[in-house]
């Protein structure tokens, strides 16, 4: 059966000529298509092309082997169905000679062939990795000491300057990860100069591009804040306190006469000093007032803040503070450069090699000079195409050798380029997801080349593509993810063979965590989400598309996603395990946090060094010896101020019980000490094992065989060490300690397959290109990583290296603008970077999306979510920009769906306190004994009344503030209303809010009764007296104020518009309009007593903030009309109720609700209530 491909999976498979680059969303069928277009360009006989003139470059050796293997097998399935054809024969054959490979693994190949060009060694290997850390470190040593032994007064300043007073490892730190972090770019001595030439500085703010820059990145967090003062002042302008609003203009009059696409820093600077902030005048019991008061109070703080950055310092000052560090960098320079030759020399004379030098040699065999070598060219001749797999994670190196092996000119070039930049995930490794994005926008907007969205997803269902583009298309757009998710970028529903079912709508689960441990209370959440998916009576039923049919849903279908390794990955391990659950922790790193790893690696430096404390006391207190923590007091006690060691040589010399074992332990790490003086490293570690004990004892404990398998890799991993021609034990534990400190932690062995029936726990970068039924995505509520940003030395490709500004006589420390730059666009950077990471986890998902995160103050944060304005797609850009967690932009997304959606809901959402989540222990027993109920026993209490008591807590435990759980602290009058109508559904564990805000574009393209019913309440409010109603209709389609879809549905409507304006309210509502004495879609906010929505309300607070918009409010003369559009389609009921009646009934509540906010809030006396019913073209008063 031959595959249907989509027009645009055909248009990638068929297009030629140009530069193609292939954005393929999530899920869309990025492989196959490459194999497809691979397959026919080598089964067409009508434009022969051999094997080996196409260049496939891949970013991993499994993703090239996969590829390779489903070509060939491509093609001896044509050769099947023609078995005489000798040119599919040929092609066969040729595949062995396809460079279908790696990056890596090409520029091997071109070394291997041009070695000499460049004075290689032939016979050159590619070093391990610990090998090349300890080689680094020697090599880094013996330039500072050389540094050290010329005596170079700035070598010395520099090292006074920027190490601690016990040694200068900060610095070596500095120049080791400089080295590597140029190496990442194509010309490392460019970048070099670059550094030096950030510092030479202008004497001139406005001419320094770096002020300029600083001044754009403030702007972005400046503008919001005036807007926010602006909406304040017309909130208070509407409530009555004319005063108070003029203050709030005045404290913002300098700063809005700036137009920073055009004002330099010395203006802006000026502006931002003539700020003043006026008095605020308090009226007592008024609490309006204080709300109000607050929100300055807020939006005042925030400018100073801001306003610091241009009082606190002159750009003068900022600029010579630059050009006093000058000499620093460039001896910092210096040590670089001198690292680098040195280095290489060394790599040299042992004939080795690392990854970079693959790229880079590489490079300069392509290039020289500037200029394409024959080399390249030739290769240029060679390959008549060149594919490049996941091409938004190429650094700027890699860019560099696939332009020169491929034709160069856009139009006419031979490049194929496939990825997805919403996937780049690779920052830290110098991924640049630019090069992609510049093509993005070139190839589309341009004739330069070509570009091919792939957007239908063939993995998931509709509800997780739904869930997905609901979140995303309101937090991701270039400004904060550096792409916009546009059209282009929506997922797209594929995989029709999906049967519909209830149990799929993805899931939001928050948890309150009032406890320190939350990533134990997290793991339990999803631990008891996972039982109730798999248990017998009610599971989760995934669709097998082959059988197509439901099943169980089994372990193996459920991945839970984290972001980071380490504590978190442990500690859902532990509760998994607690609860029965079979894991596999497929995460890389634990290794060396392993217990058992860590004792032995204690063993290991006690036999090196036993005058280390902690190593000893270790040791001492593992099974290899058993003392106890009683013991190790009594020796830490014996003598406080020498060393451990030296305490426990004179415990041991007593003759006690304790002494004798601590004298028997001292003489056996003696003993294991001479040992070690001849052996090799993996013999000593081998012996230890036999002699202790300690293999057999790990096996015996739980995971047994994978704490064996631990060890046994540390002494795989010995053997690996003197194999590179190292020897001795203090460079093995010099080794370990310089992988750990640079976070390079190796994978914990583990013995379990992962076809098992278990549930996976994985990293989210280990989880892209795979797919799962089930996707838990955890850690919402876990902060993103600043700690580049708040490193003593920061580095950036375009801004360089940033040091803290030192005075040398006062011996402070302070920040520099350079490194105000870097940190802010390291924390744009790291934003976006952290949005493709959760698309990517996001995407993972066939069939059920579930995220998760405990939330300190939850209750805080949800209000803070819910205060979002509704009338806009995106977010709030400030809101998004300082986002903390991923819960910060998914939250406020899921619960914006909520209070707009009156129809099928696309999310659930779930709030847990912590009461409801039952210790396993607890769980357990009481399953026990429910078990007897379930099958008629009896259960015998007698001795366990506790346990009977608790049971019987437990079933019967009602949370005391369920109320607030279930219900926001914010409320809309619709929810008033409905709730004193009795019509309100119970909210039981998901949470669900509705009002009538106008509803914004993002949730379909069409519309229901009540989105139509908002167009016409979007037209009188943008209504003007002064002409047509068509006219204007036109203008705001143009203006873009409303879509062509609101546009249609205004015009539809124009018979219904016009029939209220020619009645005798409407010809009111024009005269008003051209005094200004009309006041449209006007918004309050209004304490009420808590009962009055809830009745059952005893929580924590006795009062709820109300909060809605008044359609229309009509000054007529000293008193005012409310007045009230409503679209509802009314007839006479079965039991003949009058429409009429029916309205009244329907929206008295609400009315008489706005009409006790206004009064209260306006101090006004609203003479009327007035319903106009569009459906009857009749008003209606309510008394």
């Amino acid at each position: 059966m031959s595959v249907q491909w989509t027009d645009e999976q055909q248009q990638a498979i068929d297009a030629r000529g140009g530069h193609i680059l292939v954005s393929a969303a999530a899920g869309s069928g990025k492989t196959a298509v490459l194999v497809e277009r691979l397959t026919q360009r080598l089964i067409n006989q009508e434009d022969p092309l051999t094997a080996d003139r196409i260049l496939v470059a891949t970013f991993t050796n499994a993703a090239a082997k996969e590829m390779k293997t489903r070509v060939i097998e491509a093609i001896e399935e044509q050769i099947e169905r023609s078995p005489e054809d000798v040119y599919l024969k040929k092609q066969r054959q040729m595949m062995n000679r396809a460079q279908i490979t790696t990056i890596h693994s090409f520029c091997l190949s071109i070394l291997r062939e041009n070695y000499y060009r460049i004075g290689l060694d032939p016979a050159f290997r590619i070093a391990e990795e610990a090998e090349l850390l300890l080689l680094q470190d020697d090599v880094l040593e013996e330039v500072f000491e050389q540094f050290y032994a010329d005596a170079d007064p700035a070598f010395y300043e520099l090292i006074d300057s920027y190490t601690s007073d016990r040694d200068d490892q900060a610095m070596l730190n500095l120049i080791s990860n400089l080295y590597r972090f140029s190496r990442s770019l194509p010309d490392p001595e460019a970048f070099y100069e670059h550094l030096i030439a950030q510092y030479d500085q202008p004497v001139d703010p406005d001419e320094s591009h770096l002020l300029t820059r600083l001044l754009e990145l403030e702007w972005e967090r400046v503008a919001p804040v005036v807007n926010r003062y602006l909406e304040l002042s017309h909130r208070l302008r509407a409530a009555g306190y004319g005063e108070m609003a003029d203050l709030l203009i005045q404290d913002v009059a300098p700063i809005r006469q700036v137009d920073p696409r055009r004002d330099r820093w010395t203006t802006v600077a000026l502006a931002f000093q003539a700020v003043e902030f006026g008095r605020w005048k308090s009226v007592r019991g008024d609490d309006d007032m204080k709300v109000f008061q607050a929100e300055r109070t807020r939006l005042v703080s925030d400018l100073k803040k801001m306003r610091d950055l241009f009082v606190q310092k002159d750009g003068v000052d900022y600029l010579e503070d630059l050009r006093s560090q000058l000499g620093h960098v460039q001896m910092i320079v210096t040590l670089v450069r001198r690292f680098s030759e040195a280095y290489l020399e060394e790599k040299q004379q042992r004939g080795i090699v690392d990854f970079s030098d693959l790229e880079h040699f590489a490079l300069a065999i392509l290039e020289q000079d500037g200029e394409t070598t024959d080399v390249a060219r030739l290769l240029q001749e060679r390959f008549v195409e060149v594919l490049v797999d996941e091409y938004q994670d190429t650094n700027e190196v890699q860019e560099r050798i696939l332009k020169l092996v491929s034709q160069s000119d856009e139009q006419t070039g031979n490049l194929f380029m496939v990825g997805d930049v919403k996937q780049s995930i690779y920052k830290f490794r110098h991924a640049e997801p630019g090069l992609f994005l510049n093509k993005f926008k070139r190839f589309r907007q341009t004739d330069v080349g070509t570009r091919i969205d792939l957007t239908k997803n063939f993995r998931s269902r509709l509800e997780v593509l739904d869930g997905t583009n609901h979140i995303f298309r309101q937090v991701m757009d270039e400004a904060v993810g550096e792409i916009d998710y546009d059209e282009a970028a929506y997922l797209r529903l594929g995989n029709l063979g999906y049967v519909e079912s209830d149990q799929v709508a993805p899931e939001l689960l928050l948890i309150d965590q009032v406890e320190a441990n939350k990533e134990e209370l997290e793991a339990q959440v999803i631990a008891t989400r996972i039982i109730e998916m798999v248990n017998d009576d009610h599971p989760y039923l995934v669709f097998d598309a082959k059988q197509k049919r439901f099943r169980k849903c089994e372990y193996r279908d459920i991945v839970v996603l984290v972001r980071s390794r380490g504590k978190r990955v442990q500690a859902l391990v532990d509760v998994f395990e607690q609860y029965e659950l079979p894991v596999y922790a497929d995460t890389t790193g634990g290794y060396f946090q392993a217990t058992e790893i860590q004792i032995m690696m204690a063993l290991l430096k006690t036999i090196d060094n036993p005058l280390q404390d902690i190593p000893l006391a270790s040791v001492l207190r593992s099974p290899i010896f058993g003392l106890t923590d009683r013991d190790l007091g009594r020796i830490r006690a014996k003598s406080k101020e020498a060393s451990f060691y030296e305490a426990a040589v004179t415990v041991a010399q007593e003759q006690t019980p304790l002494g004798i074992r601590v004298d028997e332990a001292l003489r056996q790490l003696q003993a294991w000490r001479t040992e070690a003086r001849g052996k090799s490293l993996a013999a000593l570690i081998r012996s230890l094992f036999d002699q202790t004990g300690y293999y057999e004892y790990v096996g015996c404990l739980n995971g047994g065989r994978s704490r064996q398998a631990n060890l046994n890799a540390l002494y795989e991993r010995a053997t690996q060490y003197e194999a590179s021609g190292y020897r001795g034990l203090y460079r093995f534990l010099r080794l370990i300690h310089r992988l750990v400190e640079r976070g390079e932690d190796f994978s914990e062995a583990r013995s379990l397959g992962e076809d098992e029936d278990v549930v996976r726990i994985m990293t989210i970068h280990q989880s892209k290109g795979l797919e799962f039924p089930v996707t838990i995505v955890s850690q919402l509520g876990k902060q993103f990583n600043k700690q580049d940003q708040i490193q003593a030395i920061q580095l950036h490709k375009t801004y360089g290296i940033a040091l803290d500004a030192i005075d040398p006589v006062k011996r402070l420390r302070s920040g520099t603008l350079l490194k105000e730059v870097i940190r802010r666009e390291m924390d744009r950077e790291m934003k976006a970077e952290e949005m493709r990471v959760l698309y990517v986890a996001m995407t993972r998902a066939k069939e059920k999306l579930i995220l998760v995160g405990a939330i300190k103050g939850l209750e805080e944060q949800l209000a803070k979510w819910q205060d979002q304005p509704l009338d806009e797609l995106l977010l709030p850009e400030i809101n998004r920009r300082n986002a903390k967690t991923y819960a910060d932009w998914v939250a406020p997304a899921v619960l914006r769906h909520f209070m707009l959606s009156e129809g099928e809901q696309q999310w659930a959402l779930r709030i847990m306190a912590p009461e409801e989540i039952a210790p396993y222990q607890e769980l357990t027993k009481m399953i026990d004994q429910l078990e007897h109920v379930r099958v008629l026993e009896k259960i015998d209490h007698a001795g366990n009344e506790a346990l009977k008591q608790r049971i019987e807590e437990a079933l019967t435990y009602q949370y005391p503030y369920q109320a607030a759980t279930d219900t926001a602290a914010k409320q809309t009058v619709t929810e008033l209303k409905r709730t004193e109508q009795l019509e309100r559904a119970a909210f039981e564990a998901t949470y669900r809010q509705a009002t009538y805000y106008r509803t914004p574009q993002f949730l379909g393209p069409t519309l229901t009764g009540a989105e139509r019913g908002t167009v016409l309440h979007l037209a009188m409010q943008l209504y003007e007296a002064d002409r047509p109603l068509e006219e204007q209709i036109t203008e705001w389609e143009q203006g873009e104020r409303i879509s062509a879809l609101e546009a249609g549905t205004m015009r539809e409507a124009v018979p219904e518009l016009k029939a209220f304006l020619d009645s005798e309210i409407g010809q009111l509502f024009e005269r008003r309009l051209a005094t200004g004495d009309v006041y449209r879609e006007l918004p309050f906010t209004y304490k009420i007593d808590s009962v009055r929505f809830r009745p059952d309300w005893y929580g924590p607070s006795d009062q709820a903030v109300m909060q809605g918009i008044v359609d229309c409010l009509i000054r007529d003369g000293e008193e005012y009309i409310l007045l009230d559009y409503k679209s509802d389609q009314v007839f006479e009921t079965a039991d003949s109720q009058d429409p009429h009646e029916m309205l009244r009934e329907r929206y008295a509540t609400q009315l008489n609700l706005y009409q006790e906010a206004l009064e209260a809030i306006l101090k006004i006396t609203i003479s009327k209530k007035l319903i106009y019913a569009f459906s009857l073209h009749e008003l209606i008063e309510i008394d």
